[in-house]
């Protein structure tokens, strides 16, 4: 067979796998969002300004406590985790300050290429670091905790 047709056979079959495993994993996260949605249904309304707040409020502290659980664990840091762990280590800084540090440049890139920049935004700029800095030390306990209840 000629080599030029199999290497054509494989990027064809590459490509189709691909664009296969990139449909069901669309389909998959499209359906927990169909699921969560129906399940909260009209549970959680926020068209009042407090209970935008309180929305907003639960969700920075829910993602801040996600994201310190998940990086105490050492799993998969996201690219963004990642760069805030690798300029904690090279500038010898707390990770409030690295993390506020790249919601700023990120706030700062929005600001340049005129982006939407909001009352969230700001806050997430302001607090986001700080919830991070404040979950990941109570995370490592309880993580140290679950891990030596477990025996080997």
């Amino acid at each position: 067979m000629n080599r030029s047709r199999l290497t054509s056979a494989f990027l064809f079959i590459g490509g189709l796998l691909i664009l296969t495993l990139g449909i069901s994993l669309t389909i998959q996260s499209g359906l927990g969002i169909d699921v969560w949605l129906y399940l909260l249904n009209d549970w959680i309304e926020p068209g009042q300004p407090a209970g935008r707040l309180v929305c907003f409020a639960s969700g920075l502290i829910v993602t801040g406590l996600g994201t310190a659980l998940y990086l105490q664990a050492k799993f998969a840091p996201s690219p963004l985790d990642r760069l805030t762990l690798l300029l904690q280590k090279l500038t010898v800084r707390s990770i409030f300050f690295t993390r506020t540090l790249l919601y700023f440049v990120f706030l700062l890139t929005a600001f340049i290429s005129g982006g939407p920049i909001g009352i969230g935004t700001l806050l997430t700029v302001c607090l986001g670091g700080f919830i991070l800095h404040f979950f990941m030390p109570l995370t490592e306990k309880a993580l140290n905790r679950i891990s030596l209840e477990q025996p080997l």
